[in-house]
């Protein structure tokens, strides 16, 4: 048993960690944005503005450009528009691969790999029938996860995430009560893509996720179902099932459960890596190591898509520990 996920011990079984305060979640607007930081003189807050690209002088970034036309002067600009987002931004601004945008006829600032490293955790939903009896509600609360490793795991680092989750239609199960144990691989291998449809700052980009495309990654998540099926046999927990709904008891072999897959196949919801730091080596950087654009002046990222891959781990944390650092790394560079 985990009682700590942020521990020297990680790996186990515990209560969900969740960023809540009295039964509500909290984010970085309600937990940064205070009422005293609003009213902070240098601070100005725009809802509902959308931001169409960065404009340039020279080598340098000087204004951000909204999609009505206005120009917000700066000398420094950071992006935390997300993995999506800034990926767009800068592709709109003409940073990214010199192919593409000239297909767009957007001139072409930087040439660099910007969308071509996206990564997001695969999830699977297994699906059990319950014994209402033993069950108590059709659909249970429910928030305990196992964080393991895969049989390629790297020595400290668990890529497995199986969590009992409250989804699922009790309906669809022949005793009226169900539940799920949803597997993530959170090491994964498969790289997607982020492109622009067109140059419009209002045309949603192109994702293109390519989930499970490396063959290791396929495997992994059969082991992962593999891992859950035999925690399903298991005590307590046991007495509580009374039919395996999905991948379903018949598939049996790695085959069959390869393809079982996208019976259920699903997101994490933790995007990263479509501007990502790196060397000067690094054929997939964008960044540098302070979140500086290479071969930019003043242009920083600051979000999930600047991580050089996606991390173990829920991404929310991790973004704001890298906000924190690159706001610590601006203030340097002031002083």
């Amino acid at each position: 048993r985990v009682t700590d996920f942020n521990g020297e011990q990680p790996f186990g079984v515990g209560p969900y960690p969740m960023n809540n305060r009295m039964g509500q979640r909290l984010n970085t607007g309600m937990t940064y944005l205070s009422l005293d930081v609003r009213m902070r003189p240098n601070l100005c807050i725009r809802s509902q503005t959308l931001v169409d690209r960065v404009a340039f002088e020279g080598r340098r970034a000087a204004a951000v450009v909204l999609a009505d036309g206005q120009r917000i002067e700066a000398d420094s600009i950071v992006l935390s528009a997300g993995t999506y987002g800034t990926a767009a931004v800068l592709l709109r601004s003409g940073i990214g691969p010199a192919n593409d945008l000239l297909e767009l006829d957007i001139d072409v600032v930087a040439n660099l790999p910007v969308g071509q490293r996206l990564q997001e955790h695969p999830f699977f939903y297994t699906t059990w029938a319950a014994r209402p009896h033993r069950l108590g509600l059709p659909v249970p609360p429910v928030g305990a996860i196992l964080w393991a490793q895969s049989s390629k795991a790297a020595a400290n680092v668990g890529d497995f995430h199986v969590s009992a989750v409250h989804y699922g239609d009790p309906q669809a199960s022949p005793t009226g009560a169900i539940f799920m144990l949803a597997l993530a691989l959170t090491r994964p291998r498969s790289l997607g893509r982020v492109t622009l449809r067109s140059r419009a700052a209002d045309a949603a980009p192109i994702i293109a996720l390519n989930l499970l495309a490396d063959a290791q990654d396929r495997q992994l998540m059969v082991e992962g179902i593999e891992l859950i099926r035999r925690v399903a046999r298991q005590g307590p927990l046991a007495s509580m099932i009374a039919e395996e709904l999905v991948p379903g008891a018949l598939s049996t072999s790695h085959e069959a459960l390869e393809a079982a897959l996208p019976m259920a196949l699903d997101i994490y919801h933790h995007p990263t890596s479509t501007a990502p730091m790196g060397g000067a080596n690094d054929v997939y950087a964008v960044l540098d190591y302070q979140g500086r654009v290479r071969g930019i002046d003043g242009l920083r990222v600051a979000d999930a898509s600047a991580f050089p891959d996606v991390p173990c781990v829920a991404t929310n944390p991790t973004v704001i520990m890298l906000a924190e650092r690159v706001s610590q790394w601006m203030r340097d560079a002031e002083s």
